[in-house]
């Protein structure tokens, strides 16, 4: 039986984007891997990349870098960044320890967060908002995915026709982004 029930990361990788792009962020990084061997960051990174075009900004593939969900990798993605010498003023990262990771690059390469570069996060981990400066992030709605899960079981249960569901994600602003927090 494939039944998932999974947050909705396209949703969340688009919300996180159009957030960062009401702030006047144009030159917005990823980090974490875009490919589908790991299909919840591939999905964040096409809502990203959804929410560019419809921003009206030419999304650039110059501008992801691969990380998976460590702290270490999201530095070493970052480091990777701004090595390139692309032009970057804000960073969505598939998860907050990819995110925490470069925001202490960013801070050992001189730079300041959210004033030189804005970043969010994807999963609302604990030690998202102690980070420094707590941390922007898109987070799933446990209660929703409760209930959602309930529903499932009690149909599986009296055998109805249950689908797989996708569950809302929420975008939890702090100051990593400049404002809230």
């Amino acid at each position: 039986s494939g039944l998932t029930v999974g947050c909705d990361n396209r949703g969340g990788g688009r919300d996180a984007t159009q957030h960062l792009l009401s702030l006047g962020r144009r030159n917005i990084a990823f980090l974490g891997s875009a490919s589908s061997h790991y299909p919840e960051f591939h999905d964040r990174y096409r809502g990203h990349v959804a929410a560019l075009k419809q921003g009206g900004v030419i999304p650039r593939p110059r501008l992801q870098f691969d990380a998976i969900t460590t702290e270490e990798s999201g530095a070493a993605a970052a480091n990777a960044l701004i090595a390139s010498g692309e032009k970057f003023d804000a960073i969505l990262a598939a998860s907050d320890l990819i995110a925490i990771g470069a925001m202490r690059a960013l801070a050992a390469a001189g730079l300041n967060v959210p004033e030189d570069v804005a970043v969010v996060g994807f999963d609302d981990i604990p030690a998202a908002s102690s980070a420094s400066p707590p941390l922007t992030t898109v987070m799933q709605d446990p209660r929703t995915a409760g209930r959602k899960l309930v529903e499932t079981l009690i149909g599986r249960i009296r055998e109805q026709p249950v689908g797989s569901a996708l569950l809302p994600t929420k975008l939890v602003v702090r100051k990593s982004c400049g404002s809230g927090g």
